[in-house]
């Protein structure tokens, strides 16, 4: 059975008050329609706006030993938006998410590697440099938690992210024990 990113948390999340306008229009944007390219353009738009002219620097709480993660808030159809707060070489496991998963760098600078399946492992397929404002967003399969195969790691001395999610994001397969493929 394969392992999920709940196990690497421990710690109850930290939910944030004072952002319910944020979630409000997001939530307006996410029960609008099924979810499709044109919806995650209006995700990324919005959650990018919002970076924009709203620094993340009130979730400054940070670990040497992960990234932490601020709940800003989740509906009951199990949408969620989370600020990730990071130090320098924090990491992700090798993951994947639900049908929706939507990732805007706020500040600081990260690598972010995607992964596909291959074989009866998985392989690199893309590594992005990311130093500035900067929105990404991937859409898979509906009810599964096994897309989007990826790993972020900060490399700047702190960093923040603001993640949107179709559903709990911990339910997200862990893939660091898989068999990675170099070409």
């Amino acid at each position: 059975m394969n392992k999920i990113l709940q196990e690497d948390f421990d710690l109850a999340p930290c939910m944030v008050a004072g952002y319910e306008s944020f979630m409000g229009g997001l939530l307006n944007i996410v029960h609008s329609g099924p979810i499709c390219e044109s919806m995650g353009e209006q995700i990324k738009s919005y959650v990018l706006d919002f970076v924009q002219n709203y620094p993340l620097d009130s979730f400054d709480r940070f670990s040497d030993e992960t990234y932490m993660r601020n709940y800003i808030g989740r509906d009951e159809s199990g949408w969620e938006a989370i600020v990730m707060s990071w130090k320098k070489g924090n990491r992700t496991a090798i993951h994947a998410h639900p049908q929706f998963a939507g990732y805007t760098f706020a500040d600081g600078e990260f690598l972010v590697e995607v992964f596909e399946p291959f074989k009866e492992g998985i392989r690199l397929v893309q590594e992005m440099t990311i130093s500035d404002i900067h929105g990404l967003y991937a859409i898979g399969e509906a009810g599964k938690f096994n897309n989007h195969i990826h790993r972020i790691t900060c490399l700047s001395d702190m960093a923040h992210s603001l993640h949107v999610y179709s559903d709990d994001a911990l339910k997200g397969e862990k893939l660091d024990e898989q068999m990675i493929y170099q070409f």
